[in-house]
């Protein structure tokens, strides 16, 4: 990828790994705890390399479709994505950690930065981005808590 923006955020969850790992890594969850995930497919199995999943996400009030590629998968450490059909480039990590009694959780992203005239709305997409991780990550907390 040439120019990025890197996304990073983490939550500390109360839970095991392998109960956290488990949870955020079925994509039937996603819809759970993902407040943008509007639909997916899969193609493959979730924790098979080269698994495709096709989704809708709505973003500042868009619908926007994609696609992204399984790219790495380590039980109760990572799972790893790569966009593959999609407005903007992107791969995007989720790292599992054990940290005391608790998981932290890690969701990193790179994405492709605008260009031309959109260039300067970087800092801001990129924050409002990074508050719906946030959320995100939250929503997942308290689920897996409750």
């Amino acid at each position: 990828m040439a120019d990025t923006m890197k996304t990073e955020e983490s939550i500390m969850i109360a839970r095991p790994i392998d109960d956290v790992f488990e949870y955020m890594s079925d994509p039937d969850n996603a819809a759970s705890w993902s407040s943008n995930l509007v639909e997916y497919t899969l193609d493959g199995k979730p924790d098979e390399i080269g698994t495709v999943t096709s989704f809708v996400v709505k973003v500042a009030g868009l619908r926007l479709a994609a696609s992204e590629e399984l790219t790495g998968y380590e039980k109760d450490k990572s799972i790893t994505y790569r966009s593959k059909d999609s407005k903007i480039g992107y791969e995007r990590r989720l790292t599992f950690a054990v940290d005391g009694a608790h998981t932290r959780v890690t969701w990193i992203q790179e994405a492709e930065t605008g260009t031309g005239l959109f260039k300067f709305a970087d800092s801001i997409v990129q924050k409002l981005y990074a508050r719906d991780v946030r959320g995100n990550l939250e929503n997942a907390k308290t689920i897996l808590e409750a």
